[in-house]
């Protein structure tokens, strides 16, 4: 089909009008030297100043150019040391979060042990009771002790009941060996010698994990403190571990 003879509608005729006249004032905003010479001339300018004047505009032309360009290097250098920053600084939150939680884990790990010895101290109680029941029939009282502080400890919610609960087990077990050296019968007995050996082994251990969760808590504690450590720590709600003592 003759392109000439293809029908446009209507509706594009404006559209088209008013992008042909842009393009045709593109074209009459170029001039070619010839006719700035001439403009010059009538101008009453000598025309050899036109070609010094055309090298000059461009060059301040070149040099807008250049300094755009430069300005959008440097935004996309900065951009680029930005993101790069953002980037590590993420990366060293996400490692000292991590190296604060492992040390957390150690800790919780260790105090995981201490609680196990510390129930089988507990747990040696109604075997203690057993005895003094098995040689004795009117101390009622260093029995009721003894019960009242295993029960004590089992029933703690939280570490300053248990804490509590741990010093009346103790003071229980001294009354129990201060009873135990005041009746020959008992203390010579098979089963006493045998529960010295468990409290002795219990004692022990519990002596080794207590030492070694206060090590971790040292460790845990020296990642939480210091900058910029201690921004990570409160940001993710990391607390601090108590020591402890011998019980």
């Amino acid at each position: 089909m003759n392109p000439k003879k293809r029908t446009i509608p209507a509706s594009d005729a404006p559209a088209i009008f008013e992008l042909a006249s842009q393009y045709a004032s593109a074209d009459l905003e170029h001039y070619s030297r010839a006719e700035l010479e001439m403009a010059a001339a009538e101008a009453g300018i000598p025309a050899e100043y036109i070609p010094q004047a055309i090298a000059e505009v461009q060059a301040q032309n070149t040099k807008k150019l250049t300094k755009r360009q430069n300005i959008r290097q440097g935004m996309r250098k900065w951009l680029l040391i930005s993101s790069i920053a953002i980037i590590g600084g993420i990366g060293w939150h996400i490692a000292t979060y991590n190296a604060i939680t492992n040390h957390r884990i150690q800790v919780e790990a260790a105090w995981a042990q201490v609680e196990n010895q510390r129930q089988r101290r507990a747990d040696l109680i109604p075997q203690l009771v057993k005895v003094t029941q098995a040689y004795t029939t009117h101390e009622s009282t260093l029995v009721t002790t003894l019960t009242e502080a295993r029960q004590a400890y089992l029933e703690a919610d939280n570490l300053e009941q248990q804490q509590d609960a741990i010093t009346k087990i103790d003071q229980a077990i001294d009354q129990f060996q201060t009873y135990a050296l005041k009746h020959s019968a008992l203390k010579s007995s098979q089963l006493y010698i045998n529960l010295q050996y468990e409290i002795t082994g219990t004692e022990n251990r519990l002596a080794v994990e207590r030492m070694r969760y206060n090590q971790a808590v040292q460790s845990y504690q020296q990642q939480l403190q210091g900058f910029p450590n201690t921004v990570v720590a409160k940001l993710s709600g990391f607390e601090s571990k108590p020591f402890l003592s011998a019980d």
